[in-house]
């Protein structure tokens, strides 16, 4: 959860663990030479939720954080680019992604770093 977005940010519950496998499948159908984007992915899972008789409606803000849990617990190296979401076991585009996240990691750090001359 994220300090002033709690609302927005709360963990996974159990029901969505249990989705886990079922994005998964979704996911291996896509590599590198056939990505998918957020708005194909959130209408495919809603579909097969409702065919399934699955009581969830997967948004923009939940994949995000199906994806991050996926990563954190190196369940499926999930690789996210302008060109939309793939899996790769390629170490070269799994590097290429964790200096991806590092970068915007290191961003958000300079703007705190940033921010917190103006309370010391």
């Amino acid at each position: 959860m994220v300090e002033n977005f709690e609302h927005i940010t709360p963990e996974l519950t159990s029901q969505e663990v249990s989705l886990i496998p079922v994005l998964i499948s979704g996911f291996k159908k896509h590599g590198q030479e056939n990505p998918i984007k957020e708005p194909e992915i959130l209408k495919l899972s809603n579909k097969y939720f409702q065919e399934k008789q699955i009581p969830y409606n997967l948004t923009a803000r939940k994949l995000r954080k199906f994806v991050s849990y996926m990563r954190s617990n190196g369940i499926i190296p999930i690789i996210a680019t302008s060109k939309g979401y793939f899996v790769s076991n390629n170490e070269d585009v799994i590097e290429s992604q964790i200096r991806s996240l590092q970068n915007r990691a290191n961003g958000i750090m300079s703007a705190a770093i940033g921010l917190n001359r103006f309370i010391t």
